[in-house]
């Protein structure tokens, strides 16, 4: 899975995904510029296929036919529960674009 991390995105689940097998992970810092709209992050992922992984809710109005990850910062989950539900997601849709999940939220 390619997953596009958004801004404000803790670094803890960025190292994970760069550690974990078969996930490619890059930051909107690292590929836009920090002040990027949701709506050109979405339309960036949508044509270059990769998944957002957000706090932000607003990814479910931004548009785009991206896949789409999204975490609760006050519940802070591990990342390790975070890579195992992103595990679990990725055999559970044969097209990444489609994806709009919750995690860990029962994934794991």
């Amino acid at each position: 899975m390619r997953i596009l991390v958004d801004q404000n995105s803790a670094q803890k689940y960025i190292d994970a995904f760069k550690q974990a097998d078969n996930i490619t992970v890059a930051t909107v810092d690292h590929v836009l510029e920090h002040d990027t709209s949701d709506a050109d992050i979405a339309a960036y992922a949508e044509t270059n296929g990769w998944v957002v992984f957000t706090t932000d809710d607003d990814f479910f109005v931004a548009g785009g036919d991206h896949g789409l990850l999204l975490y609760d910062q006050i519940e802070d989950p591990s990342p390790g529960d975070v890579v195992g539900a992103v595990r679990h997601i990725e055999q559970a849709y044969t097209d990444s674009s489609e994806i709009t999940e919750s995690v860990p939220d029962g994934w794991i």
